[in-house]
């Protein structure tokens, strides 16, 4: 369905576009010393990026010109095709170890982390799922999501098994989930997670270092706190692109867990407040989307989406602020990783694709009203 009536042009591609650009900048300019270092080749890390940025384009337009009508029909299957890659990531000599974790699968000249796949494949599966007042039920929920949770945290990864479930949870409330369950749910989750922390030594001690920062002299201390004089030390105006001096003697994981620290350093107050705009800006347009969008499936799936980046952006920004601590979950479309860049730009294919079809409909106040009266036919408990 497209609609005639105007609107101002879609920010989409303008603030994806910006975030990867930026993202490219400090990969480059961050990574040299490293690349050369550690693998010999000072453009390493810039390379790997724009071949994935390559692969995430070619999936961009096919999403962005398939018919959403056949994934909801598949969705089932690239779920649990994605849930099978995690199942083969924790067996040995298929899943990559690293650092004590299991994370990746070798698929020869590329490594994959399924971990980020099942974030995209669990916002179409569900989404499809709870469209149906027939499957929009606590346990339906438990069920399909307790199995890529318990895997998740096998690898272990405790923080993406948290987004994961985060995000579902919310396609869950968005669709007309039963608000007790969920007040439920999440006691039963927090509980979880605390039990989860206290067992495992390595995130015992990054949540001491949360508490008590001065008094636990860790890796995960001094990460941190690296992390923080970064940002500090940036001002107002920064140092000037290029101009770190942490990143070249103390932030370690430059091109992931510390590239909004350089942001930060080398561009100041103004170079952080941009970036966070651009995501507002982005994720205020997905939810406006997801509002506008007459199909409850597809309403549902850019609400999972925005759901997506929003909560990515949060953990990853309040983990650099040491609000929570440290995770390893990337700045969407700004960190280094093929996996969380391709999956991502396969996303914003379907929101282009969604936006193809809907387009006069996402800052119409008029239309608005009437697809929400459509929803509330759709679902006693609309929430979106």
């Amino acid at each position: 369905m497209n609609s005639k009536l105007s609107s101002p042009p879609s920010p989409l591609i303008g603030t994806v576009v910006s975030l990867i650009i930026i993202g490219l900048i400090f990969i480059s300019l961050s990574t040299l010393s490293e690349a050369s270092t550690t693998i010999g080749d000072k453009y390493f890390f810039l390379k790997k990026q724009t071949m994935w940025l390559g692969v995430g384009f070619v999936l961009f337009l096919i999403f962005s010109k398939i018919n959403l009508a056949i994934i909801q029909k598949f969705s089932k299957y690239l779920y649990w095709a994605s849930i099978f890659f995690l199942i083969a990531v924790l067996i040995p000599k298929i899943g990559n170890s690293a650092l004590g974790a299991r994370r990746w699968l070798d698929i020869g000249i590329i490594n994959i982390q399924p971990s980020e796949i099942v974030k995209f494949t669990s916002i179409i599966y569900f989404s499809a799922l709870f469209s149906g007042s027939q499957n929009r039920t606590l346990k339906s929920l438990l069920i399909y999501l307790g199995i890529p949770f318990i895997l998740i945290i096998l690898e272990p990864n405790l923080s993406t098994a948290i987004l994961v479930s985060a995000i579902v949870i919310s396609i869950y409330y968005l669709s007309g989930g039963e608000i007790i369950s969920l007040f439920k749910l999440f006691a039963i989750g927090v509980t979880a997670t605390f039990i989860l922390i206290f067992i495992s030594p390595y995130r015992l001690a990054r949540f001491q270092t949360l508490l008590h920062p001065m008094e636990n002299e860790t890796s995960s201390s001094y990460h941190r706190n690296q992390i923080i004089l970064a940002i500090s030390s940036g001002g107002f105006f920064g140092k000037g692109f290029a101009n770190s001096d942490q990143k070249y003697r103390y932030l370690p994981k430059i091109s992931t867990d510390s590239i909004f620290a350089v942001i930060g350093e080398e561009t100041g107050f103004i170079g952080i407040t941009t970036v966070f705009l651009i995501y507002l800006v982005l994720i205020n347009h997905l939810f406006r989307l997801s509002q506008s969008t007459p199909d409850h499936f597809y309403s549902l799936l850019t609400s999972g989406i925005a759901c997506w980046i929003s909560y990515q952006c949060l953990i990853n920004l309040s983990a650099s602020s040491a609000l929570i601590p440290l995770t390893g979950i990337p700045l969407p479309f700004i960190s280094y990783g093929g996996s969380s860049l391709v999956t991502l730009l396969s996303a914003v294919g379907i929101i282009r694709n969604i936006e193809i079809n809907y387009s006069g409909l996402v800052y119409s106040d008029h239309d608005r009203q009437k697809i929400n009266h459509r929803h509330h036919r759709i679902s006693s408990h609309p929430r979106n």
